[in-house]
């Protein structure tokens, strides 16, 4: 997808007929959350990104509310009841869940809402986290470790700890901050995916040859790239 359409479509905009959607609004309970400090390295390499979407700086503009976005909540590329029926056939209500790059994507409460109760999840902007708590201040009896972390040096501590990833654009992100970075995202997400476990990735901007390339070791249980809007693809990592 070239990433003016990439654009139009982060943007609320139906990129076949330029309509513009609804963005989703709720309220919430109560939310219990632990927010962790890691020891893991957070690059500051954003003069190598090809985009200002590959670029830290361009996020945390956005999540501090001068951005291209609303810094609220957001679902970024679509929302939960697009994924539900591919998630809850892949992934058991008792597994451990990352999602990467959560942003101020509202994907936990979904999540918590059906039942996944194993939730982490982190990004590398500051202000995403904060957007984060914001979103999970209200939800009752729940809890959600966030962490703010580069995908690119995950905590040494996680290997196999996942049964599941969701990730919505931020390989995306990853591929256009700069050369070899979304291969190194995707070995760490590898590293701490478990046998068997799957990843879930919403994805538009990723080259077809690459991705082939950096899941040729998993089972492609759905292969998104004939979607019309953003693709969604199930990988299997292989025992």
């Amino acid at each position: 997808m070239p990433v003016f359409i990439l654009l139009a479509w982060l943007l609320g905009f139906d990129v076949h007929g330029f309509s513009p959607l609804p963005l989703p609004r709720r309220s919430f309970g109560m939310f219990s959350t632990d927010l962790h400090v890691s020891e893991t390295t957070i690059y500051d390499d954003d003069m190598e990104a090809t985009s200002a979407f590959g670029t830290r700086q361009y996020w945390d503009e956005v999540y501090s509310g001068v951005g291209d976005f609303p810094k609220e909540e957001y679902s970024w590329y679509y929302g939960y009841s697009v994924i539900k029926p591919y998630f809850i056939d892949a992934v058991s209500k008792d597994s451990t869940i990352l999602c990467p790059g959560i942003g101020n994507d509202p994907i936990l409460l979904d999540l918590h809402e059906s039942g996944y109760k194993n939730l982490v999840a982190f990004d590398y902007s500051g202000h995403a986290i904060d957007r984060q708590k914001d979103l999970l201040a209200y939800q009752p009896n729940a809890k959600v470790e966030l962490y703010e972390m580069d995908a690119r040096e995950l905590e040494i501590s996680w290997t196999n700890r996942f049964d599941a990833v969701l990730e919505k654009g931020a390989l995306d992100a990853i591929f256009l901050s700069g050369e070899g970075n979304v291969e190194k995202a995707v070995q760490e997400l590898d590293r701490v995916l478990k046998p068997g476990g799957v990843i879930i990735s919403v994805s538009g901007v990723v080259p077809e040859e690459l991705r082939r390339s950096l899941f040729q070791c998993y089972e492609w249980v759905r292969n998104g790239s004939n979607d019309l809007q953003a693709g969604m693809f199930v990988f299997r990592k292989r025992l």
